[in-house]
C-alpha cells in the first residue's frame, strides 16, 4: 500500500502534464489550435457556398499565394482575389470540400501558424462537362495572428 500511493501520483502527475487533443485528432487542445481549425471550418464553408466575399473576409491584407506554379496568370494577391475568385467560382457548380488539418506548427514569435490539412474537392464544370469532377491532394496554408485570437489567411487558398 506504501508503494502504491506514491506510483498512484506519479501516474497521475506524468498524465497531467500531456497536453489535451481535440477529439478524434492528434491536435493540442488549445485556444489557438481551435481558432485556426475555425478559420478552415469558415473557409470550407465560403468555398461551398462560393462566395469570394466570405473568403476575403477570412484574408489578410499581406495575402499573396502562387496558385503552385511558376505562371504568373493564377498568382493571387489580396487586392485581386475577389475578382479572380469570382470568376473561377462562376465556373464551378455543385462544389464539396472535406478538409481534415493533419497538423498545425505555430511560431508564437512570428504570431504565424503553418496548417498541413488533407482536401478532398467535388465539382462540376457545366462549361466543360457534365460529370462530377474530383480532387484530393495534401497542401499547407498559412495563417497569422491578428489582434489576440484571430487569425487571418495569407497563403495556400
Amino acid at each position: 500500500m506504501r508503494t502504491l500511493i506514491p506510483v498512484t501520483v506519479l501516474v497521475l502527475a506524468l498524465t497531467g502534464c500531456t497536453p489535451r487533443k481535440i477529439p478524434g485528432t492528434d491536435l493540442d487542445d488549445t485556444s489557438d489550435t481551435r481558432a485556426v481549425i475555425d478559420v478552415l471550418q469558415k473557409y470550407r464553408l465560403a468555398v461551398e457556398s462560393r462566395n469570394p466575399d466570405a473568403l476575403l473576409k477570412l484574408t489578410d491584407e499581406s495575402f499573396r499565394d502562387d496558385g503552385g506554379s511558376s505562371a504568373p496568370e493564377d498568382d493571387l494577391d489580396y487586392a485581386s482575389l475577389p475578382g479572380k475568385l469570382a470568376a473561377r467560382m462562376s465556373k464551378v457548380s455543385e462544389l464539396k470540400l472535406d478538409v481534415t488539418v493533419r497538423r498545425i506548427e505555430f511560431d508564437t514569435d512570428e504570431k504565424v501558424a503553418r496548417v498541413t490539412y488533407s482536401y478532398q474537392l467535388s465539382f462540376k464544370m457545366p462549361e466543360y462537362s457534365g460529370r462530377t469532377q474530383s480532387e484530393n491532394d495534401i497542401k499547407q496554408m498559412l495563417l497569422k495572428r491578428v489582434g489576440e485570437q484571430e487569425w487571418k489567411i495569407t497563403s495556400g487558398i
